[in-house]
């Protein structure tokens, strides 16, 4: 519970001498839309070490793209149907009973349940027919707060990079940060609607661990910025003109500011760039109706948005106040992640009529046993 309460640049300065692991962890916990100074910094901070370190960071072999291949393969061998491109309008509820969904037109009835991987501003807004649920739910999700919008680059390269440390030409994912420092700035200045003067630049040379996602001899960066203004209000650096918001324009000229940053440690990169594709706030809300905002974690995850209050305070769980009606997804606990883990919960209690582990109460002085 302490480390719930504590932030990540907290806890490396109470449990380390000098900077090395607040460098190496700190920018990790942007991928948790954390900055270093939000509590429950700690907890997560450890938890993505311990899974770092066990784990690794796994890539799929021939693009994040056979990620979706492999289940759609999967789950055809079980016969399930699956239909994109087609919006649900809303969610059919009788006598108190989710039974399936209009979308386009159609309509598709559940036999057992409907399961909702959206937003509470999208489930409690306009999904469910108005008198469906308690108005102090409603009032909740229009106060659901989003996060920081995130940008995403892709760079295409006729040769791998030539870092100026050249162990980094095998790793894989690479931060270019001053850890709580330049991150905690950063983070500061997007949450104050700025573009950030330094931006944390994660680098992902996916290609070093799988040569089949480029042509021989050639080179891709995947790069995350997860430090950027929803709408920009101004320009830390003075540089760039916001007014009229996020412009093409605009988001080119700060992917050139983000590369600047990349060949401060790379030189070579300026001579390599083949070609570029900036993926700005506003387009990822266009296509994802989820990344509210440019939000691409399903909502704030300070700690009045986590855990327990995960979706909502009055509705922190999976289940939800209308029978056959499951609310799973980045904005339901425990978060966001391709590890599927709310739908998993959920299927879980589906299939096997399984409750949802429940933790013990403590006393003080009561231990547990076995």
């Amino acid at each position: 519970m302490r480390s719930a309460a504590a932030s990540g640049r907290g806890y490396t300065r109470a449990e380390f001498r000098g900077d090395e692991v607040d460098h190496l962890f700190a920018p990790w916990l942007l991928h948790a839309g954390l900055s270093p100074d939000h509590a429950s910094g700690a907890f997560l901070m450890t938890l993505l070490a311990a899974t770092l370190h066990g784990v690794g960071v796994p890539v799929v072999a021939g693009g994040a793209g056979r990620f979706l291949d492999a289940f759609t393969s999967l789950l055809a061998t079980t016969g399930v149907r699956v239909e994109t491109g087609t919006r649900v309008d809303r969610i059919l509820v009788e006598q108190g009973r989710a039974v399936g969904v209009a979308a386009g037109g159609r309509v598709f009835r559940a036999r057992r349940a409907v399961l909702a991987s959206v937003t509470p501003t999208a489930l409690y807004g306009t999904l469910l027919p108005e008198g469906s649920v308690r108005p102090e739910l409603r009032d909740e999700a229009r106060r659901f707060r989003y996060g920081r919008a995130a940008m995403q680059i892709h760079v295409a390269l006729s040769r791998p990079l030539g870092w100026r440390d050249a162990r980094l030409n095998t790793i894989p994912v690479v931060h270019l940060s001053d850890g709580s420092g330049s991150t905690g700035i950063a983070c500061a200045e997007a949450e104050a609607g700025l573009l950030p003067r330094r931006p944390t630049v994660v680098v992902g040379q996916q290609h070093v661990l799988d040569s089949s996602r480029v042509p021989p001899g050639a080179a891709a960066l995947w790069l995350q910025l997860q430090e950027m203004p929803s709408t920009p209000r101004g320009d830390a650096a003075g540089e760039l003109d916001t007014a009229q918001g996020w412009t093409p324009e605009l988001a080119h000229g700060y992917a050139d500011r983000v590369l600047n940053r990349i060949a401060g440690h790379a030189p070579d990169l300026p001579g390599k760039v083949l070609a570029v594709d900036v993926i700005a706030p506003p387009d990822l809300t266009r296509r994802n109706p989820n990344a509210v905002d440019g939000d691409p974690y399903g909502g704030s995850l300070e700690l009045d948005q986590s855990f327990l209050w995960r979706p909502l305070p009055a509705s922190g769980r999976h289940a939800t106040d209308i029978r056959g009606l499951w609310h799973i997804g980045a904005s339901t606990h425990p978060g966001p992640g391709l590890g599927g883990i709310s739908g998993h919960m959920v299927a879980t209690t589906l299939t096997t009529g399984a409750r949802f582990a429940r933790l013990p109460r403590l006393s003080p002085g009561r231990r547990i046993r076995g």
